[in-house]
């Protein structure tokens, strides 16, 4: 109910809906144009951080703003590397709410100062750590496509080889580059250089 007031005050004509489980959200994201959509973890029928690749599957332009009673400090990175857009937790401060709502919206990634802080802190320690996270978190058919990128094959190549078309194939790429925070493939070889080398 916060949450429906919030978005309420932030845009006063938005249209808003909720879904009592994630395969009925799932459907709507489907069949409507939805700018944004608040995931709360715990929602019935969810599957974790699987949820977020399977909304942004069907409506690749849809925001998703992490909303959950989990411990920011532990879980908010993990949601954002997925492929969320953003992470609010049910805790913050209810003023908080709307900046997130707004700065998620408005194309920005959203994380409290609490959890901006740790990340800054803990970054040069756990900097591999971290990249391995990125590398294992991609899915079995981005892990496919990484290995023949690495290799050195194009996109073309790639699109014949597994069977797939070439749009396909470029949208992996870029899922996988965004996921791994690199722009080529020489950079994403290098993640795995350091990770077997940290393993």
């Amino acid at each position: 109910m916060g949450m429906r007031l919030v978005i309420r005050e932030v845009f006063q004509n938005a249209s808003i809906f909720e879904c009592e489980d994630f395969n009925e959200g799932l459907r709507l994201v489907q069949e409507k144009p939805i700018d944004l959509v608040v995931l709360d973890i715990h929602l019935p029928g969810g599957q974790d951080v699987k949820m977020i690749d399977m909304i942004k599957t069907v409506r690749k332009e849809s925001k998703i703003l992490i909303f959950s009673g989990l411990p920011e400090e532990k879980y908010a990175l993990k949601y954002v590397q997925a492929g969320a857009d953003g992470y609010l937790s049910k805790r913050s401060d209810p003023e908080m709410y709307g900046e997130a709502v707004l700065a998620v919206v408005n194309e920005k990634k959203y994380l409290s100062e609490v959890v901006k802080e740790q990340l800054v802190t803990q970054l040069p320690q756990n900097y591999n750590k971290i990249k391995r996270r990125k590398w294992i978190g991609l899915t079995e058919r981005e892990l496919e496509i990484s290995r023949l990128l690495i290799k050195g094959m194009w996109t073309k190549e790639i699109a014949t080889q597994l069977q797939l078309k070439l749009s396909t194939v470029s949208t992996f790429k870029k899922k996988i580059f965004n996921k791994c925070g690199v722009t080529s493939a020489i950079e994403l070889s290098k993640i795995i250089d350091d990770v077997a080398a940290t393993a």
